[in-house]
């Protein structure tokens, strides 16, 4: 943010010196040409006083993270609405409320948790909808970012190729332990949440895992494969046979006949994992401590998106078939819930979050050994969403 803002300046001082070098008719039909710009736009949107921030906005092309598509693709469902996002062009916005322009968005889709996590941390992107365990390891290296609150629960399955000699998790483990070779798994994202899930049910079921290629005492070889859109080639191609993915890939690995669903969280021993969070609403802390007001309005939008997808299955569907690239049918399979709710349901399961990943040594900077309070109170702030925990 700091070096788009020296950015903004150096520019700002160019055009002090060029506009003094040029005539004085010149700078007075320029003046009055900008004057005139100003009362138009003041016509749709009155700016707020002061500088206008320009910031960047990022979220993924699927079912977990994808909702605020939504505003882009059917602004008008919104219209009503005293805060909006209001597209203003191929990929930017305009974040308004009560008629009075906020910030202007440049938008980006990401392609994982932790592709989003790398650049909020090389100030590339200010808010994100991405993986709450992401950005966990984000602030255990020394990312300066929060997680504000959720935006859906569920919608994670484990897929195995559609030959693979097991049908459910217990036939997997049951297999795992039995077969003399280690089972290849992957992973989208090295912290991603399913990722997290699997490997972590794995080891509950007393299965050894490991990341290392040619560590064959092992009963499962994780692998990463370096984003969503890989995970169903990864299956045909034989790369890996197993993997734990966000809808819609492990429905449409079922719909291209590639692969099999053998487990959903619900399926998952203990009952632990039900209903489990997943995706957060994400900003860096310069954004929260520079513009609050900001940060506040993006989580009004994020409330009543979420809770569109959430009342309207069939016509979110429909209208994110095209971004997504997949069949409406497809996207009708769709088994997450989407609430920004801060509720013990989801504090539960970041708490989850932490003890699993401490236990598996993903934390190795900030938050080593810390308890689940102590995490709670450095990486969230839910005080956008009227929670105080």
């Amino acid at each position: 943010m700091l070096k788009r803002k020296l950015l903004a300046l150096l520019l700002v001082l160019t055009i002090v010196v060029l506009s003094a070098c040029g005539n004085s008719t010149t700078t007075t039909e320029t003046t009055t040409e900008t004057s005139t710009e100003t009362t138009e736009t003041t016509e749709t949107t009155e700016e707020v006083s002061g500088e206008v921030p320009h910031l960047i906005f990022g979220w993924g092309n699927e079912l977990h993270t994808g909702m605020s598509q939504l505003s882009f693709v059917a602004p008008e469902l919104f219209e009503n609405q005293s805060t909006r996002l209001i597209p203003i062009g191929d990929s930017q916005m305009e974040l308004v409320k009560d008629g009075k322009r906020l910030a202007i968005f440049d938008f980006i889709v990401t392609s994982s948790g932790a592709d989003a996590v790398t650049l909020m941390s090389q100030d590339n992107l200010d808010a994100v909808f991405c993986s709450s365990t992401a950005v966990m390891s984000g602030y255990d290296s020394g990312a300066d970012i929060k997680i504000l609150g959720p935006v859906q629960s569920g919608g994670v399955s484990i897929v195995a190729a559609k030959n693979a000699p097991y049908n459910t998790f217990e036939e997997l483990i049951e297999y795992a332990k039995s077969n003399p070779e280690p089972i290849m798994a992957g992973y989208h994202s090295p912290v991603s949440s399913p990722r997290i899930v699997l490997e972590y049910a794995l080891k509950e079921a007393d299965i050894t895992v490991s990341g290392d290629a040619a560590d064959y005492n092992a009963d499962v070889l994780m692998s990463d494969l370096k984003g969503l859109s890989n995970l169903i080639p990864s299956l045909s191609s034989g790369q890996v046979e197993l993997w734990a993915g966000p809808v819609p890939h492990p429905q449409n690995a079922e719909a291209q006949d590639i692969g099999k669903i053998i487990a959903k969280l619900d399926d998952l021993p203990g009952g632990k994992w039900k209903d489990f969070p997943c995706c957060t609403f994400n900003c860096r802390q310069d954004l929260i401590d520079e513009h609050p007001e900001v940060v506040q309005a993006l989580a009004e939008v994020a409330t009543y998106v979420h809770d569109y997808a959430q009342n309207y299955r069939e016509e979110t569907a429909d209208l994110l078939s095209e971004f997504m690239g997949l069949d409406k049918a497809v996207l009708m399979e769709n088994d997450t819930t989407y609430s920004t709710s801060v509720n013990e349901n989801f504090i539960h399961g970041m708490n989850t979050y932490v003890l699993a990943m401490n236990d598996m040594g993903k934390f190795t900077g900030r938050l080593k050994d810390k308890t689940p309070e102590e995490v709670l109170d450095l990486v969230f702030d839910f005080k956008f969403f009227g929670e105080d925990y």
